[in-house]
């Protein structure tokens, strides 16, 4: 016969309530126990943890632990700062003897002092132990410091024996001798020489440009840039240079919207610091009009030449390659605008030979 909640008698719900009250009790009574057992035990509950796992805890019996703490009791520190003293070593233990083990000198007369150290440690010779470490350090330190100094020095000499051979062979139409060259001397020059370092990569790109690894010229001037902008500012004319080198390859590869606002902002640069009647003005008005000359904006292409010739007529003597180069530009606009009346003037003066080549004719 079954019997439900409601039909049993009272007093058998009391002894059911008052069994899981005792079992319930007995469990919780023993966790705390345990608890409080690991809490009493100042080595336990103070060892650190390592990949998930707690150290084993430093003995008391230890030499390393008593001879910390007859140096306590010598020096009078109270039993409550000793206790915190031990409990601090207690974690820190494992540790030093991890990191003594993970040294590894380099000198050959020092192979041995990480394993000296560690018997000092061990055996609770801390002073031992201190002054092996210090020597130690202050003799690979100062190693260290000669052989970062002489790496130095043996890099940069390399990097500038690059830089020469690879100009050489951009003067002989070599750029992709050239390229690895400059890429290795982009890496050996010291951290510090940023400018010097855009300078190269200027190189390398222009060298990735003439090896037709457009993506690389874009990288290399990029980084070239930035440096700049960190080393100079925003506004000098290297900067500019490096802007118009950048909107080159956007132009060569003919991502147009990307290199207008780059020729933009060498002409702003150059305006500002140069002067309006700077040629190096000239040449990014040049760019620019050619850029808008390229996507068919032809009316917004030519005040820009006009403007750039007028400032190499006033720099630059007749038969000047800059000056004729400008004639020639601006002739070829006029007769893409169906000038062509216009056009013949200037293309006649572009024929003008310079003044000495005139003379050595005569």
């Amino acid at each position: 016969m079954e019997l439900s909640f409601a039909e049993m008698p009272p007093w058998i719900g009391i002894a059911i309530a008052a069994l899981v009250a005792g079992v319930v009790g007995a469990f919780v009574g023993s966790v705390i126990s345990k608890r409080r057992s690991n809490d009493d035990d100042p080595l336990r509950r103070h060892a650190p943890l390592m990949h998930g796992r707690p150290e084993e805890p430093i003995a008391q019996e230890t030499p390393a632990f008593k001879r910390l703490q007859e140096l306590l009791e010598a020096r009078g520190v109270s039993a409550k700062e000793q206790d915190t003293r031990l409990r601090e070593f207690a974690g820190e233990y494992a540790t030093l003897q991890r990191r003594l083990s993970d040294i590894h000198p380099v000198g050959e007369s020092r192979k041995t002092l990480a394993d000296d150290a560690m018997d000092a440690l061990e055996n609770g010779e801390f002073e031992k132990a201190i002054k092996i470490t210090e020597k130690l350090g202050a003799d690979e330190s100062a190693e260290g410091f000669d052989l970062r100094e002489r790496a130095k020095k043996l890099l940069g000499v390399s990097a500038i024996s690059r830089i020469v051979a690879a100009d050489l062979y951009m003067v002989l139409m070599a750029p992709e001798n050239a390229r690895e060259l400059y890429q290795h001397a982009v890496e050996e020059l010291p951290v510090e020489a940023e400018e010097r370092r855009a300078e190269v990569l200027n190189k390398l790109g222009t060298a990735c440009y003439q090896c037709d690894d457009h993506d690389a010229a874009v990288r290399a001037f990029t980084k070239g840039l930035r440096l700049l902008e960190k080393t100079l500012g925003n506004d000098h004319p290297d900067v500019a240079t490096s802007l118009n080198n950048l909107a080159m390859i956007h132009y060569a590869m003919g991502r147009y919207e990307l290199a207008e606002p780059l020729y933009r902002r060498a002409l702003m640069i150059d305006e500002r610091v140069l002067g309006h009647d700077h040629p190096g003005v000239a040449t990014d008005l040049n760019n620019l009009a050619l850029l808008h000359k390229k996507q068919g904006n032809l009316d917004a292409a030519e005040p820009l030449l006009k403007r750039a010739l007028s400032i190499k007529e006033r720099n630059f003597d007749p038969g000047h390659p800059s000056l004729v180069t400008g004639l020639k530009n601006y002739a070829s606009l006029l007769r893409a605008l169906g000038r062509d009346e216009e056009a013949v003037a200037y293309e006649e003066r572009a024929t003008t030979l310079p003044p000495s080549r005139t003379v050595d004719a005569a």
